[in-house]
């Protein structure tokens, strides 16, 4: 966990110079600016990822134009990771790990006024962000079921140019910052992925079992379920069903994947920066399976979400 203590109401608001723009916007008008810009701005740049004290550098491309929005990402240090995705569905993928590990976007169905009800919004003020002029605003929960955030919102565009994730001990979990950042149309060639981005199957969710064995009885107020879908990474590779949530601006994904014949699996608890994956064994109608959440929010949420699966096996409900 990153040592440095970033609390809201402390940033230097001496940097923060608060501009007659910002006044006469409030909170909710940035975020909807913000969305707006993901489904309207075409660019391309480079940003940092931290959490848990590590760093990762990554390229982006975004085309936003009348057959919709297109992306690339490709990570520019470590192990090589890609995905390409095309309004919000992902058409391939060097690994899950290249898919989850990107939040610097505006969730499509951001809706201020209902987040208002889970979040207190603020307007901080200015300052710069890739040497762009950003406006500052905080959204503290209302609650202990998510997190805090700061979001550095572009003055012209309105486009998410940093974010911070913070706990509720004022502990910073996780940043998102664009280095550099062009805003430019874009071609083919640029979105085009290398041979490492694998195609990902997608089938029909089929009920073989009873699917409520699934569903978590206890969700989060104000989280909203997607649509369940099952995937394949890669041929051979066993089909797993998830089905992500979202409070609008905060997400888990709930995953399910059969237990083979003898198959061992263990309940897990683990977090990294501000991820946390917990994991429960589940018996529907005599079949194993293995229920996983995977989100941005407390280790206490998601345990709570765990606990309240219908079906946990007997050794979970000891």
């Amino acid at each position: 966990m990153v040592g440095c203590r970033c609390s809201l109401s402390g940033l230097t608001l001496a940097a923060l110079l608060i501009s007659p723009l910002v006044q006469a916007r409030d909170a909710g008008q940035w975020l909807q600016g913000m969305v707006d810009a993901s489904g309207q701005q075409s660019y391309s740049g480079s940003f940092v990822y931290e959490r848990s004290g590590s760093f990762s550098t990554h390229h982006i491309w975004h085309r936003a134009d009348g057959d919709g929005v297109t992306e690339r990402m490709l990570r520019a240090d470590g192990e090589p990771q890609e995905w390409v995705r095309r309004d919000g569905q992902i058409q391939c993928a060097s690994s899950f790990a290249a898919v989850s590990g990107w939040r610097g976007e505006a969730p499509a169905t951001l809706n201020p006024a209902q987040l208002q009800r889970w979040y207190a919004l603020e307007v901080l003020g200015t300052t710069r962000v890739a040497d762009r002029p950003v406006t500052v605003i905080a959204m503290k929960p209302r609650d202990a079921f998510r997190y805090a955030y700061e979001l550095y919102l572009d003055d012209q565009t309105g486009m998410l140019l940093k974010s911070l994730l913070i706990n509720e001990r004022n502990v910073l979990l996780e940043r998102f910052q664009f280095t550099d950042v062009q805003f430019a149309e874009l071609t083919d060639e640029q979105l085009e992925p290398g041979a490492s981005c694998l195609t990902l199957a997608e089938h029909p969710l089929e009920k073989r079992v009873d699917t409520s064995g699934w569903v978590p009885g206890w969700i989060p107020p104000g989280f909203v379920a997607g649509e369940p879908v099952v995937r394949t990474l890669a041929v051979n590779e066993p089909q797993v069903m998830s089905q992500a949530f979202s409070d609008g601006l905060a997400r888990f994904t709930l995953f399910v994947e059969p237990l083979g014949d003898g198959a061992l699996a263990e309940d897990l608890l683990a977090q990294l920066g501000p991820t946390v994956a917990v994991s429960r064994r589940l018996q529907v109608e005599g079949v194993g399976y293995l229920a996983t959440i995977v989100g941005e929010i407390p280790p206490a949420t998601a345990e709570r979400i765990a606990a309240s699966f219908p079906f946990a096996t007997a050794e979970m409900a000891q």
